[in-house]
């Protein structure tokens, strides 16, 4: 027979469509009819699915008991947004910690830093120390060299005297007398100086005139040579000296060869004359 819920054909013995499932009634028996002339058109019979039940969102599964819902919701947490998230976390907290640890770094170079320059400076202070003595010891050194060159090209015998007493205001008389030996120049080898406390220096004396005097003090300077024993004097005379003239004195003497040498130094102190 031909089952009338889905239209396939089944046994005329069964009574349940194996199919579909619907009850089928017992088939009249058949009437032999007349053949048509023509087919009819073929009858399709359009059978209408199950509806299937829509899951309901509040049923509880047999095992746990868990509604549908809560399952979604529990299986949608962790989603690549999260996931994203948290590994931007993670590498906000790593970032930090790199950070941090740089910072004490930086800090421990720059201490590490200010102890070398500390170092560093002592170090130059200390070089510098030792070249300022290097040097003290090296200026020693050159004049006592240039002293022994001085004392080898010209030799003093018979040095300043220095003076008893003061000189009377316009005296006229010789004051020094300084003798040396040596390649000096009557003219040109003797120096008489007189100490300035207002610079703070030597000042040399101007002598002028054929006579070689110097009216502003009061003095006058005589040079000889003696021949025979090959050794130059020089002088120094009051000649009218003046109150100006007080003060220190020294003679400088200069060899041909630009070699210096100084006297001794002598105080002349003038006193009033009633």
């Amino acid at each position: 027979m031909i089952c009338m819920n889905c239209g396939k054909h089944v046994d005329d013995d069964v009574r349940v469509c194996p199919f579909c499932g619907s009850e089928l009634e017992a088939a009249a028996p058949a009437v032999e009819e007349p053949a048509p002339e023509e087919d009819p058109l073929p009858i399709i019979l359009k059978t209408r699915k199950p509806v299937q039940e829509e899951e309901d969102p509040f049923a509880r599964d047999e095992a746990d008991r868990t509604p549908a819902f809560e399952k979604a919701e529990k299986s949608s947490i962790i989603t690549p947004a999260l996931i994203l998230s948290l590994l931007s976390l993670i590498l906000v907290v790593v970032c930090l910690a790199s950070i941090l640890s740089l910072r004490g770094a930086l800090s421990d170079l720059a201490k590490l830093q200010e102890q070398n320059t500390a170092a560093l400076q002592s170090s130059i202070a200390s070089v510098g120390e030792r070249l300022d003595v290097l040097d003290s010891t090296l200026a020693n050194v050159q004049n006592q060299a240039y002293e022994q060159v001085a004392s080898q090209s010209i030799a003093i015998t018979k040095d300043i005297t220095p003076l008893t007493g003061p000189v009377d205001e316009g005296k006229y008389n010789q004051m020094f007398i300084v003798k040396a030996k040596g390649n000096l120049n009557v003219d040109t080898s003797f120096d008489w100086q007189r100490y300035n406390e207002a610079t703070g220096g030597w000042v040399s004396i101007i002598f002028t005139g054929d006579a070689t005097t110097n009216e502003q003090f009061g003095l006058r300077l005589e040079n000889q040579f003696n021949a025979a024993e090959s050794e130059y004097t020089t002088i120094l005379w009051a000649q009218g000296i003046t109150q100006e003239a007080a003060g220190t004195y020294r003679c400088v003497i200069t060899d041909n060869g630009g070699i210096t040498k100084s006297s001794a130094e002598a105080v002349v102190a003038i006193q009033e004359v009633e």
